[in-house]
Order: structure tokens, then sequence, then C-alpha cells
């Protein structure tokens, strides 16, 4: 009864929130795509359109899917998955994702021991200056690009990956504060840093993150429009000549 009746109240939940809306994202091919067929998962369920419903009232944010939804409640600092198909859920408090965050740093520092590779990271964001309507609304363009690149530390060998977001931003949105605003409090209360948590053994990731977040936080205003671009490439060492093609994804 429990679970039908929290299955129930999502329904009606947007309705009821601060400031709800409607994410759709979409594999159009490219670099995702083709891990997922390696995975055998890029179906045609796969390749449609995911469509979201994010609302926050409160303390609260509902995330839901056709399939799945999860609750964040900064007051209880719990967090619940609901399996809309199965008809189940279960619960993690903000204590428990803490530590589990924690064993996985600390695992992850039992076995590096040195040899794992180097990562430097090259973040920016770019106003392009361009604007546009969309769905209403007046936008303007901003691309966040960030570059990673790491090398081997015993073969020299490197390897780069390029993430490129194509942002329409549209600013201001009434209500969407709501949203940073919760995210905000949920690191406050998960006491999370881009300098500790999951980067604490590695401070050359911790350096990039917080990298990220600084040209993030550039971005005022809600994106309407988003492309992302995922792009890989890897060299050989000192003597290697060539480099193999870059790869791309967008949603």
């Amino acid at each position: 009864l429990l679970t039908i009746l929290g299955i129930g109240g999502l329904t009606a939940f947007p309705l009821l929130a601060d400031f709800s809306y409607q994410q759709t994202s979409t594999i159009t091919g490219g670099l995702m795509a083709s891990m997922l067929k390696v995975a055998g998962v890029f179906s045609k369920q796969a390749r449609e359109p995911i469509r979201a419903t994010i609302a926050v009232k409160g303390d609260r944010m509902a995330h839901r899917s056709a399939t799945s939804a999860s609750i964040i409640d900064l007051g209880a600092e719990t967090i619940t998955h609901i399996d809309l198909q199965k008809k189940t859920y279960t619960v993690m408090t903000f204590a428990e994702m803490k530590q589990t965050l924690e064993q996985a740093s600390q695992r992850a520092a039992q076995h590096s021991k040195g040899d794992q590779p180097e990562v430097t990271f090259k973040v920016s964001v770019a106003d392009t200056r361009q604007s546009k309507s969309i769905s209403g609304y007046d936008t303007h363009e901003m691309i966040l690009k960030m570059e990673m690149q790491s090398t081997d530390p015993q073969t020299q060998q490197q390897g780069a990956m390029v993430i490129t977001t194509d942002m329409w931003i549209a600013t201001p949105v009434a209500g969407y504060r709501e949203i940073r605003d919760f995210y905000r409090r949920m690191a406050e209360k998960l006491d999370w840093s881009p300098e500790g948590g999951m980067f604490a053994s590695r401070p050359d990731v911790a350096k990039g993150m917080a990298e990220v977040y600084k040209e993030a936080a550039k971005l005022d205003g809600m994106p309407v429009f988003e492309t992302v671009t995922m792009g890989g490439q890897g060299q050989g060492g000192a003597a290697a000549s060539s480099s193999t093609p870059q790869q791309q994804q967008q949603t």
C-alpha cells in the first residue's frame, strides 16, 4: 500500500511543485551509440527519446521517467528510488551515500599505487553572441568545452577526451532558481566538494572538476536546448606518428 500510494503521489507532484519542467534526451549516434551497441543494449527502445519530469517542492525534488522515479528529500536526508514497472522502491540515506563514496575513494587509492594515468583538464565557457527563440523563450548560445588529457606514466601513451556542450540558455525563467538552490543545498548537506569525497585520492582530477564547476557557475539561466558532443582521441608514446579518428556523440 505504501508503494502504491507513493507512486500515485508522484503523478500529482508536478501540479503541487514550486517549479517543474519536462526534459527530453535523445542519443543520435557517435561514440555513445557505439558503446551501447558493443554492450548489446542499443535496441529500438534505446534509440527512442527519453522523457522525464523534474519537480521541486521545498526540500524535495522528484525526477520521473516512464519506468522509474527518484525522490530526494533534504529534510529527511534520503534518496528514494522507485521502479515503476516492478512497483518496488529502495531508500538510501545521505550518510550511506557518503560512506559509499568514501569507500570507493579508499579502494581507488589502494589500487592506484602511483600507476594511474595523470589527468589534466582544460575547461572554458564561451558566449557566441548568437540568439534565437526556442519554445517561446528568448535564448542565447553558450558553449562549455572540457578537454581531458591522460598520460600513462609507464608507456607515456596519451589519450584525450573532449566533451563540448552547446547550450541555448533562457534568462530569466521564473522558478528555475529553485532547481539551482536545491542542488546547492544538497551539496552542503552531503558536505561534498570537488576537492574531497570521491576525488580525494586523485588531486589532479579534483583540480579539474573544480575548474568545471567554476566555469559552469558562469551559466546564469535555464538551458532550454543542449547538444553534447563527445570525442575520443588516442596517441602513442614519443615514437607514435598517428592517432585514431575522433568519434562524436550528440544528445
